[in-house]
C-alpha cells in the first residue's frame, strides 16, 4: 500500500471506547469526519439478535460486510473499528484505508473492555499487528498523549 494515497484512517484497539475518543479527537485535528463502525452496523441492522434468529448468521455477516464495504468507500473519514469487524472484513478496507493499531497495555484492556479482549489479549494483539499499517504502542492512556503519538506516526508517512 502506498501510505500517501489512503482515503481513510481506520483506528483499532482492544478498547473500543478508547479508539472512539482518539478517533474523534484525530478527526477534529485533521478536519476529517468521524465514523464509529460499530454504531453504523448496529444502525443498519437495527436488531442484530432478531435478524440472527429470523435469518441466519450468514445473512447477518453479509449485511455487516455491506456496511463495512460502504465505510471503505468513504473519503476523508477517521473510522473507529472494533477488532471483530476489522478482522472479518479486512480485505474490504486494506487497499485505500490506513489501518492504525493503538496498542494498549493488557491491564488497561482488562479494566476497560469486555472479558474476551482481555482473555485473548496476546492473540488479538498479534492479529492486529499483522493487519495494521501502523502500530502505535501506548504506555499512557491519556487521549491527548495518544493523539500526539498517532499524529507523529502519520507525519512520518508523508
Amino acid at each position: 500500500m502506498n501510505k500517501k494515497n489512503f482515503n481513510n484512517i481506520i483506528l483499532v484497539s482492544l478498547c473500543d471506547k478508547f479508539s472512539n475518543e482518539v478517533g474523534k479527537a484525530l478527526s477534529e485535528d485533521l478536519g476529517m469526519l468521524f465514523c464509529d463502525a460499530k454504531e453504523m452496523v448496529e444502525y443498519e441492522l437495527v436488531d442484530r439478535h432478531a435478524i440472527e434468529e429470523l435469518c441466519s448468521v450468514d445473512y447477518l455477516n453479509a449485511c455487516e460486510r455491506k456496511v463495512i464495504k460502504h465505510i471503505g468507500s468513504f473519503e476523508g473519514v477517521v473510522v473507529s473499528m472494533n477488532y471483530d469487524y476489522l478482522v472479518r472484513n479486512f480485505n474490504l478496507l486494506e487497499e485505500k484505508s490506513l489501518i492504525v493499531f493503538l496498542q494498549l497495555s493488557k491491564p488497561f484492556v482488562k479494566e476497560n473492555e469486555d472479558a474476551i479482549n482481555s482473555l485473548a489479549y496476546e492473540s488479538r494483539t498479534d492479529d492486529l499487528k499483522a493487519i495494521a499499517h501502523v502500530c502505535v504502542l501506548l504506555r499512557k492512556t491519556d487521549t491527548d498523549f495518544a493523539l500526539e503519538k498517532v499524529e507523529d506516526e502519520l507525519r512520518r508517512l508523508v
